[in-house]
């Protein structure tokens, strides 16, 4: 099992959008689900975190293989996986991988 946690700092003045974006992927959680399936992801968590007058999407991802669910993704054509990619370029600039210090789960394997 891999683990992942990515910081993005999201663009200026469009936290409604950004939540919009969210709220459309709970609203349509079997597709979210039957893409993560595809991809191998166990767990998907995104968080906003301000810093000041920025804000930054923190995302967090445990999967078989980081690699992998990138690729699945990356050559998926699910409409909600084009959504996605779509909202991610419209709201996010740059993304930093978050160091790891820590990792423990108890998902069954």
């Amino acid at each position: 099992m891999k683990t992942i946690c990515i910081k993005t700092k999201l663009k200026k003045d469009l936290i409604e959008q950004v939540r919009l974006w969210f709220k459309s992927l709970n609203e349509r959680l079997p597709e979210v689900l039957e893409s993560l399936t595809n991809e191998g992801v166990y767990v998907e968590s995104a968080f906003l975190d301000r810093q000041g007058d920025d804000l930054y999407l923190i995302y967090y991802l445990k999967a078989k293989d980081i690699a992998h669910a990138y690729a699945v993704f990356d050559a998926s054509d699910l409409p909600i996986d084009h959504y996605y990619k779509e909202c991610w370029k419209n709201y996010c600039e740059g993304r930093e991988v978050l160091e790891e210090l820590l990792d423990i789960d108890r998902i069954e394997k």
